[in-house]
């Protein structure tokens, strides 16, 4: 019983071993510990300034590196870019030199008929490096009626017009659904409103009643063509009706004045050489025309070796002239 009552206070002492109060040392104030507290914070406070600046300058640093590496990208694009764009001018170049050399050179069937090799070549007789005396004693000839066969087109708005096709006369020039006797009247009336407007033209009179009345004819030949011959997709139809298409045109281009005085040069046009035909040209700012007619197509490669060998005389083979 009393070894009993010595183990209690013993257990007691022994438990209370760990229940200490707060020790405050020297200069453990209330006043002290605050500024300790304040001091801490102050810490605390720097080191957040410090951190947030080494995280300011980590973006920066960052954001530099990502302005260059997109320069980078967008400077080594640009140089790709630049690089294929040079090569595809290159290729441009070269596939269109090589054009310009079949055309000038070695044309084909449609360089011939669509008037581009006659161009080309007429491009190298305007050459102002060429003297007009190299012409007056390098003649080649060239007959006085090829002029009215020939279709122009004016080079600065390329309009069309052929005093041939301007002037189909005689029953032979007509589309064949136009050559029934029954557009007889009608034939003749466009015939009669032509002359009276090509009279005018030629002495650069022209008026607009005149045109009219040539628009007029036109548009009863292309009445009478629908009630005479039924609209389909028969050759005979359509060919009529692009001849009627033509003839409209060819009533509103005598409106320009241009292509005016240019008819009135071709009704007194007595020209027998290359040149003569190249001077007109150049006068009234003429081009070649696609050739559409059979007699124009027929024409073309006899026009086109006719211009070739009065380039030849006049600047030599074209192997000799650096192309």
């Amino acid at each position: 019983m009393s070894r009993t009552c010595l183990a209690i206070p013993l257990l007691i002492a022994l438990l209370a071993t760990g229940a200490r109060g707060q020790f405050i040392g020297t200069g453990s104030t209330m006043a002290g510990d605050y500024l300790r507290g304040v001091g801490v914070a102050g810490w605390g406070m720097g080191l957040y300034n410090l951190n947030t600046a080494q995280a300011n300058s980590i973006n920066t640093d960052t954001f530099i590196r990502w302005n260059e590496y997109i320069w980078n990208v967008a400077k080594n694009e640009n140089k790709e870019n630049a690089e294929h764009r040079a090569a595809m001018i290159a290729r441009h170049a070269e596939a269109y030199a090589k054009i310009r050399e079949r055309i000038l050179e070695h044309p084909e069937e449609r360089d011939m008929l669509n008037g581009d090799s006659l161009n080309a070549v007429l491009d190298k007789l305007m050459d102002p490096r060429i003297s007009e005396s190299s012409f007056r004693y390098a003649k080649v000839p060239l007959s006085v009626d090829v002029i009215r066969k020939i279709p122009f087109k004016l080079a600065e708005k390329n309009e069309k017009f052929s005093m041939s096709r301007l002037s189909p006369k005689g029953k032979g020039k007509w589309p064949v659904a136009f050559q029934d006797d029954q557009f007889t009247a009608e034939r003749r009336g466009y015939e009669r409103a032509l002359d009276e407007a090509l009279e005018q033209a030629i002495e650069g009179k022209i008026q607009l009643e005149t045109i009219k009345k040539l628009e007029d004819a036109v548009e009863i030949l292309a009445n009478k063509l629908d009630k005479v011959v039924t609209p389909s997709n028969e050759r005979h139809y359509m060919e009529a009706k692009k001849r009627v298409a033509e003839l409209r045109s060819s009533a509103r281009l005598l409106q320009t004045h241009q292509i005016e005085r240019a008819l009135a040069e071709i009704d007194k046009y007595a020209g027998t050489t290359v040149n003569d035909l190249r001077l007109f040209m150049q006068r009234h700012g003429l081009r070649f025309a696609v050739a559409e007619t059979p007699d124009e197509r027929t024409l073309y490669p006899e026009l086109y070796t006719a211009l070739l060998q009065q380039r030849e005389k006049v600047t030599g083979p074209l192997q000799d002239q650096g192309k």
